[in-house]
């Protein structure tokens, strides 16, 4: 057991039996106001509705001050030559840009699970009062436990204004047993009803709560919760149990049976978090217990739909600023499937992406006021800057392919025409998102491919949309449709022109589509009218594409079956099906195109796709990074005793460094004897460093201890003599 250091410092009259008391003289209470003055007095916290108000503008004016602060963070690039106006932009650009993607994403995450909460809502709220069962609501939420978060949060927020009901969450961690869960329950419950200044912290360390009439009460004690309710002719609390299948089926055996006890008194409605189904979670509870509980089940939106709606609203919506790129995208989609993670994950990766944009690139200014910014901000370090450009490379070359010399000759040697040229960038940058949303909302609204639509955005970033590509190939397809499905399809195309698409921001665009509109109308009525005349001549419609085209044949000669595959004889209306077919083929692939995004000239402007910082951030390596500091220590310390050793043993390398490589080569368990053997031979009397045999065991007692606090070894429970293995690297 370990020693506790105790640095209590007795006085001389603690251990006295009694004290005498005897008047201060003039000098001593002389001594004492100018103490007392010294001493700052303590200070009683107040709470008034008064104050809430003030400190509602306290928190106002916080956080304007954190804008300003957070304005002033951004530093000028350039070696800091870059102006301050153009530094002011970009951070306005920032808090443009942010305020509106969260709005809409908090919009979609309210209506993602608008029908569960108002279910949930009614079903809590027509709850009868007078029944001896506690309402339960049992949530099916799906195998991914951190959506489940989001799902709670929003009940609370929903339920507490609907029914005016107390709310409490419960998870497996925080209520290992009865008393930690009963202790939370009346703590969150009570505590909600307060007010943010009041003391939240009534139970003194014996652990109980003293009531209003001075009576105390054990701070895991319903009568505690009774009490801070009675003000309530008929309290509710609200239970919500968020993993309900990691709790132990006793503890909630013993709730519900408790809250059962205390339902003429204090109204409880249960909520639980089902991953499975309603069978098993039965199972788990006694037939007494579910005898206590009526409910209902309620169903939510899962993960994979919710990430979608956000994916478009904030990642491919017209509304986003700042693109992704298409490698950062597909990092921040797979973590989400591959780790499970939450939604709010994903929300700040977002944040965090445009966050290193802004901060970290100047070229970010061009995107403030849809790309109209004024020429007089522009300084010779940005244009050299985009010279540096690889977008700008490409565009020369292909000015120069093209046999506009005079255009690349100015592009590199006329600044004004070069800004010319950068000004002129935003509105096709603008052209550039419209063709690609308006060419993916077209794709998904024939309903032909089932690829998810964030695999179909990533690749249209990447590689540009072509309807003969393997992603996105609906020719073949379309071609193989019968008269109705044309027709059909047609019909869906038009409508998505008309309407747009509400999750993308996306108007209808059908004043700028007369030539397609019009294309597709007369495809349609040709088709229409092939269908009408070949039910006189009661013959099916077909083309050559379709399957009813292809026929079997089956020919004997000498005995033996040949089968032959053979085209069917097309009639007049079947051909020209057939060329209505290729037309509209024709047609769709003229209008659904777009080109990848680094195609176009200074992409680098509005398009990040950055992986070192996200995965520094939010994917940490720790372990990975230990192993190398302490395999090249020199990389990180910058001294000149280690950069000789080019990754091997040293005696000049730090303690740790040099058990660190033992620890390499040793096995799963360790001998501390061998390793302070081989430790001392590499620093003792003979090597280069030559330390004494106390000094080393000093090193190396040290260089162990941190190991182990970095986690890489632990007492081993086998033999007392060895340290455990914890880590291969």
């Amino acid at each position: 057991m370990a020693e506790i250091e105790d640095n209590t410092v007795f006085q001389q009259d603690d251990h006295r039996a009694a004290y005498i008391f005897s008047a201060p003289s003039s000098e001593d209470q002389h001594h004492h106001a100018a103490s007392s003055a010294a001493r700052p007095t303590k200070r009683r916290r107040v709470s008034s509705k008064k104050d809430g108000s003030k400190s509602r503008q306290q928190t106002a004016a916080a956080a304007g001050e954190e804008t300003a602060a957070a304005r002033s963070a951004f530093t000028p690039l350039f070696n800091g030559a870059e102006s301050p106006d153009a530094v002011r932009l970009r951070a306005e650009s920032f808090e443009t840009a942010w305020p509106v993607l969260d709005a809409r994403i908090q919009h979609v995450l309210r209506e993602a699970n608008r029908n569960t909460l108002d279910e949930v809502t009614s079903f809590i709220g027509n709850a009868e009062a007078e029944t001896t069962q506690i309402p339960a609501g049992i949530i099916i939420t799906g195998p991914n436990i951190a959506s489940q978060d989001l799902l709670f949060e929003q009940l609370a927020d929903t339920l507490c204004k609907a029914t005016q009901a107390r709310f409490v969450r419960l998870r497996s961690a925080e209520a290992p047993n009865l008393k930690a869960a009963l202790k939370k329950i009346i703590k969150d419950a009570g505590a909600s009803g307060r007010d943010d200044d009041d003391d939240a912290d009534d139970d003194d360390e014996t652990g109980l709560s003293v009531g209003k009439d001075g009576r105390k009460y054990l701070n895991y004690d319903l009568e505690t919760l009774h009490v801070a309710l009675g003000a309530n002719e008929s309290p509710r609390v609200i239970v919500a149990f968020q993993d309900s299948e990691a709790f132990d089926s006793g503890l909630l055996t013993d709730l519900i049976a408790l809250f059962h006890s205390w339902h003429d008194r204090i109204r409880f409605s249960v909520l639980f978090g089902i991953a499975t189904s309603v069978q098993l979670f039965q199972a788990r509870l006694l037939k007494s217990t579910a005898r206590y509980l009526y409910g209902a089940q309620f169903d939510v939106v899962q993960a994979g739909s919710v990430l979608e709606s956000v994916f478009k609203s904030a990642v491919a919506g017209s509304q986003a600023m700042v693109r992704l790129g298409p490698s950062l995208l597909r990092n921040l989609v797979e973590r989400q499937q591959d780790q499970v993670a939450g939604i709010q994950v994903f929300i700040s990766s977002l944040k965090y992406a445009y966050m290193c944009h802004f901060y970290a690139n100047p070229l970010s200014m061009f995107l403030a006021a849809d790309g109209h910014v004024d020429r007089q901000l522009l300084q010779p370090e940005h244009t050299q800057a985009v010279r540096t450009l690889g977008s700008f490379k490409a565009h020369v070359e292909r000015a120069v392919e093209a046999r506009q010399l005079n255009h690349a000759q100015s592009l590199l040697d006329d600044d004004s025409y070069l800004v010319d040229q950068i000004l002129k960038q935003g509105q096709r940058r603008q052209d550039h998102v419209m063709r690609l949303l308006r060419s993916l909302h077209l794709i998904t609204a024939m309903g032909i491919l089932s690829t998810p639509f964030t695999d179909l955005y990533i690749s249209a970033l990447a590689e540009g949309i072509d309807l003969s590509s393997d992603m996105f190939a609906v020719v073949d397809p379309i071609k193989r449709l019968g008269p109705d499905g044309i027709i059909s399809l047609i019909r869906r195309i038009v409508s998505a022109i008309e309407t747009g698409s509400p999750e993308l921001d996306l108007p209808g665009w059908e004043s700028e589509a007369d030539e397609l509109m019009a294309a597709l109308g007369e495809i349609r009525d040709e088709v229409e009218t092939l269908v009408e005349r070949t039910k006189d001549n009661r013959n099916p419609l077909k083309s050559k594409y379709g399957a009813q085209n292809k026929v079997l044949r089956t020919t004997v000669v000498a005995q033996k079956v040949q089968l032959s595959r053979d085209t069917a004889t097309l009639t007049e209306e079947d051909n020209a099906f057939t060329k209505a077919i290729d037309s509209l083929a024709d047609i769709l692939s003229q209008h659904i195109h777009c080109d990848p995004a680094e195609s176009l000239f200074l992409h680098e402007a509005w398009l990040y796709d950055s992986k070192s910082p996200y995965r520094d951030v939010f994917i940490p390596r720790p372990a990975t990074t230990f192993g190398r500091a302490l395999t090249r220590p020199h990389d990180y310390l910058g001294c000149a005793c280690c950069g000789n050793a080019g990754g091997a043993v040293a005696s000049t390398l730090p303690a740790t460094a040099i058990l660190y490589h033992l620890y390499l080569e040793a096995g799963a368990l360790i001998n501390v004897a061998d390793l302070w053997s081989a430790y001392y031979a590499s620093v003792g009397d003979e090597s280069e460093l030559g330390l004494d045999e106390r000094t080393a065991l000093v090193h190396f007692y040290q260089g162990l201890a941190e190991l182990r606090m970095m986690g890489f070894v632990r007492q081993s429970k086998k033999k007392a003599d060895h340290v455990a293995k914890l880590k291969w690297l």
